[in-house]
């Protein structure tokens, strides 16, 4: 990427007054100070919680078997 470029795009951020695209920005280039986890709606969170307590009794199914299943299910040729 040229450096002509890069000023180019310095110069639309600061003198952007969209505050929307200045967070989206600012999460791209890694730059948040939020995490994902507080965006996301509590249904979700719940349902992650609760694989994860699965996991944790050993209730889970190791990866390499759900790859083979998804494999055998989806890649017959």
């Amino acid at each position: 990427m040229d450096i002509a470029l890069k000023h180019q795009i310095a110069e639309k951020i600061i003198q952007s007054d969209d505050e929307a695209l200045l967070n989206e920005i600012r999460a791209l280039v890694g730059l948040s100070e939020r995490d994902f986890w507080a965006d996301l709606p509590q249904e979700i969170k719940d349902a992650i919680n609760e694989g994860k307590a699965e996991l944790d009794r050993g209730e889970g199914i190791p990866h390499n078997e759900v790859m083979t299943d998804v494999r055998a299910r989806f890649l017959k040729k």
